[in-house]
Parts: structure tokens; C-alpha cells; sequence
């Protein structure tokens, strides 16, 4: 279920006003203007500020509603709580919304001690030399530990190294770029906060941690709260398995490398624009740890010919930060 903002002659934000989507409905270009900070609601999946505005026309009074990142995101890059605050005036760049009236999707803000921030990862300043959050802050922001004297090996947390996947290969069909079609940006199993399955789940940039649980691995995802069984006993078997939308996951160890396939996949979508994938997909992951245990290389195949042409492939690396896997706890508003 998805809920608008709502304006009822004063603002009326509560648990149940706001929403997330995805944004691919943003346009390009930016818009840049100044207003008053109304209200201010951190948490997942993105936060949100309402900034309270007058129109350029009329000078009537307008409540724009703007999404920016995650909270892990942009806490990552230094970008806290503290740092937005109800009655500040603040001047903001950000993209439009072609779907929604007075929504935005904002990158930039400078506040009142023109300090700015840059809320997108992929953004740069654009009216001071420096500022705080971007790319740099979120990659640079703390330093990788020292992994190879804690000796944990695989079973550890670990952090996306680069602000994208850093390689991808979708050779999508004519089918499965047609049936995006139908696909709502507005709402969708993202904007109702209802958890990605495989594997969509695995493009996340927030922190994941494997650990030993018996025989089994056990993985744990903060984007979305998620966690997979890694079936790692010789005598796994995935045909009995019912479907579910993590799938049925077998591991198996070759040398430092732990090789998952996983089979039996019901979720409906491959990525977040509506692709969809058919219950044969099949997925071949590779966690291949360092020889100084502070990065762990990730590569994926996906074999299903609905989708795609041929074996499409994802890789990117984690590395050791330190960080924790805490509670995702997505709110729709």
C-alpha cells in the first residue's frame, strides 16, 4: 500500500503520511530554490524533508515533498540527523518528479552556516569548494580494519568498496524489456517496503555478515532486514525444497572461495524497473576473501534464458570497515 503526503490546510506529517519510490520518475535536470525546513523524517528506505516554500508566481505558500538517501548511506558519508533541523532556511538543488506535483529528489543543500551538503553519492558540490557527504566522504569515510590480526576470515561484516556495482552484464531480451511495461514506479514491492528477493537483494551497497550457524551459513543483509540459509551439508538438496523468493542456496568451499547455487526462486522481479524473471533462474555466486582478509570479491551468474541471451554476470568487491549489521526497519509513510 502506498500513501501520499497529505496537506490539510497545515501540514500533517505522521506515521501514516509520505512515501518512497523508486527514481527512475526524476528528471535530469536540476532545480534550485530556497525555503524553510518543515519537517524532517529519518529513516529507511530514504529519508524525507518537506520544505516549506512560496510560489515564484504568486507567492502563495507550497510544501515540497523531497527524498534523499538511506540513513546507513548517509551516515557513511557524515551526513547526521543533527545536521537538518525544523525552521532552519536552507537553499536545495535536486531533480523533479514527472509523476508528482511539488515532489523532488533532492542532491544538494546548503544551511544556514553555508555548510553544504551533498546528499547523493554521485553528486559533486555545486556551490562551495567543499562540503559534506558525496562519493569521496562515503568511500573515504573510514578506514579498512586490520583483518588480517582479527583472522575472522569470510565471517565478518563487510562493506560495499565503490558507490556502484562495478560490473555488470544484463544481455536482456526483447521480452523482458517489453514486460517492464507494466511496471508502477509508484507502487511496487520497494515503495511497500516489502523485502527484494534474489537476486536483487545482493546489488544492495549496504553492509552484509556471514556466520556460522551449525553446519549451515547464514547470511545476514541489512538492506531490507534480510537473511539467507547457505545450505553448506554434502547432502543438500534443492529439488525438495519449496520455492521461496531468497530461493534454495548450497554452498560448498574451493580453497578460498565460497561458491553458492541457488535455485527455486519465486520473486517476480529481477532489479528494481520491473524486469521479470522466470522460477528457472539460476544463480552461481563467488565470495573469493584476499589473501589479507580485508576485501572479498563477489561475482554472480544468472542462467535464464527468459531473461536474457546468455549467462548474465555482476561483480563488484566488499571490504572490511568494521561496520555492524543494524536494523534496516523500512517505514511506508
Amino acid at each position: 500500500m502506498r500513501r501520499a503526503w497529505a496537506l490539510t490546510g497545515v501540514l500533517a506529517l505522521t506515521a501514516s503520511a509520505g512515501a518512497h519510490h523508486s527514481t527512475a520518475h526524476y528528471r535530469e535536470e536540476l532545480r534550485e530554490f530556497e525555503g524553510e525546513i518543515a519537517e524532517v523524517i529519518w529513516r529507511n528506505p530514504h529519508i524525507g524533508i518537506v520544505l516549506r516554500t512560496t510560489n515564484a508566481s504568486g507567492g502563495d505558500e507550497e510544501l515540497w515533498q523531497m527524498e534523499s538517501n538511506s540513513t546507513y548511506n548517509l551516515q557513511r558519508a557524515g551526513i547526521t540527523r543533527d545536521l537538518l533541523n525544523v525552521g532552519d532556511r536552507v537553499r536545495v538543488a535536486g531533480q523533479p518528479s514527472t509523476l508528482e506535483e511539488r515532489a523532488m529528489l533532492v542532491t544538494n543543500l546548503m544551511l544556514p552556516s553555508g555548510t553544504e551538503i551533498v546528499l547523493r553519492r554521485d553528486m559533486p558540490p555545486l556551490w562551495t569548494g567543499e562540503a559534506i557527504g558525496g562519493r569521496e566522504e562515503w568511500l573515504a569515510g573510514r578506514g579498512v580494519v586490520d583483518a588480517a590480526a582479527e583472522n575472522l576470515g569470510l565471517f565478518r561484516v563487510w562493506s560495499a568498496s565503490e558507490v556502484r556495482i562495478t560490473k555488470e552484464d544484463y544481455p536482456f531480451t526483447d521480452t523482458a524489456i517489453a514486460g517492464r511495461s507494466g511496471w508502477n514506479t509508484l507502487d511496487n514491492f520497494m515503495t511497500n517496503c516489502e523485502g527484494p528477493g534474489m537476486p536483487y537483494l545482493m546489488t544492495s551497497p549496504h553492509p552484509h555478515q556471514f556466520a556460522r550457524v551449525g553446519d549451515d551459513i547464514e547470511l545476514r543483509v541489512q538492506f531490507f532486514d534480510r537473511v539467507r540459509t547457505i545450505h553448506m551439508a554434502p547432502a543438500a538438496e534443492p529439488a525438495t525444497a519449496p520455492p521461496s523468493d531468497l530461493g534454495y542456496s548450497v554452498g560448498r568451499w574451493e580453497d578460498n572461495t565460497l561458491v553458492v547455487e541457488t535455485s527455486r526462486i519465486d520473486f517476480p522481479y529481477f532489479d528494481r524497473i520491473g524486469t521479470r524473471q522466470s522460477e528457472n533462474a539460476q544463480l552461481i555466486e563467488r565470495f573469493t576473501l584476499s589473501d589479507d582478509q580485508s576485501r572479498l570479491g563477489y561475482h554472480m551468474t544468472i542462467v535464464d534464458p527468459t531473461v536474457f541471451t546468455r549467462p548474465a554476470t555482476m561483480e563488484t568487491t566488499w571490504i572490511a570497515l568494521g561496520d555492524d549489521v543494524s536494523s534496516y526497519d523500512c517505514l511506508v509513510f
